[in-house]
């Protein structure tokens, strides 16, 4: 499949030598149809306050929490923890609603929580509290929502079966937590939440942990107006890298394009591009924080072209 790859797989067989990345856990991954891909069950996470405060900062069952998610990359949240009223091991739910732009704002008469104007319910998931009675529940999964960079996705928590529990009292600050890749702004309570009624509460910090991936394809576009007079795959800037890299491409014709990274054994692992291009000169800068470092390949593929690059993952 690769022009150069067969001299190099015997090499790399017995020499290469595959690091693992943690993330308070080992990187595990999933082997489908020959292609690999990240165990959801261990991703990057931002860590929020552990501990859901004094015994009256909590709510009932039918209160909503809300929140900000901000994108420094392109980031999908895929599970979190949180803190609860339920008893220890307990099962209750949480509805998941979402809307573009802010969550966050009061009193109960007004502010985006106010109303279902805008918001989305992506349905209800399962939730078990944790060991600890009024504490914090295990990890569930969420229905995915995706942040781009540079958007805010505003994010409520309906909780049905029990209420949830917060840190912060009074009017305080909206608490912020942020890594490189993901913004939280925490955040408010409601009673009575999409209604002009109950009470509002704010700041309410939410407590424990949210759980992303990283989207690998951080900037994906056209570079320039100039019309390419061939086909070409450059090499990848900068190489090694750790964790981003660009890499450019060119087409001179309006083209069916698909542009692949594989691994060392040539299987497939990401699909950076697949669809119609436009002529152009394009640039993508991908982002390897879900892999282990070693040797990579990436290939760009058209009905009347088709070239490989070599890549280094560094970490």
């Amino acid at each position: 499949m690769f022009k150069d790859l067969k001299q190099y797989i015997v090499f790399f067989a017995f020499v290469l030598i595959i690091s693992i990345i943690s993330f308070s856990g080992s990187y595990n991954s999933e082997t489908i149809n020959n292609s690999v891909f990240p165990n959801p069950s261990l991703v990057d996470t931002i860590i929020l306050p552990a501990n859901p405060g004094p015994s009256n900062n909590g709510g009932s069952s039918g209160w909503a929490m809300f929140f900000n998610l901000i994108g420094i990359h392109n980031v999908t949240v895929t599970q979190m923890s949180t803190g609860n009223t339920a008893n220890a091991s307990a099962s209750f739910s949480v509805e998941v609603f979402t809307r573009s732009g802010n969550a966050l704002g009061g009193p109960a008469g007004s502010g985006p929580g106010s109303s279902t104007a805008g918001w989305t319910s992506l349905g209800i998931v399962p939730v078990i509290q944790g060991t600890t009675s009024l504490g914090v529940s295990l990890i569930f999964a969420l229905p995915p929502i995706t942040v781009l960079a540079g958007d805010t996705i505003g994010v409520a928590l309906k909780f049905i079966g029990a209420g949830p529990r917060y840190v912060g009292s009074g009017t305080s600050a909206y608490s912020t937590y942020s890594d490189t890749n993901l913004t939280l702004i925490t955040g408010d309570g409601r009673s009575a939440p999409f209604t002009p009624t109950g009470s509002f509460f704010a700041s309410r910090a939410l407590t424990g942990v949210i759980g992303y991936v990283i989207d690998p394809i951080t900037v994906i576009g056209n570079v320039g107006k100039e019309i390419p007079d061939g086909f070409k795959l450059a090499q990848n800037y900068p190489n090694p890298f750790n964790p981003t890299t660009n890499i450019n491409y060119s087409i001179p014709i309006n083209s069916f394009t698909t542009l692949i990274v594989y691994d060392y054994l040539g299987r497939e692992l990401i699909t950076l591009f697949s669809g119609f291009r436009s002529a152009g000169n394009y640039e993508v800068t991908f982002n390897g924080s879900a892999l282990s470092s070693g040797v990579y390949y990436y290939k760009l593929s058209t009905e009347k072209f088709s070239d490989t690059k070599k890549m280094i993952l560094s970490k």
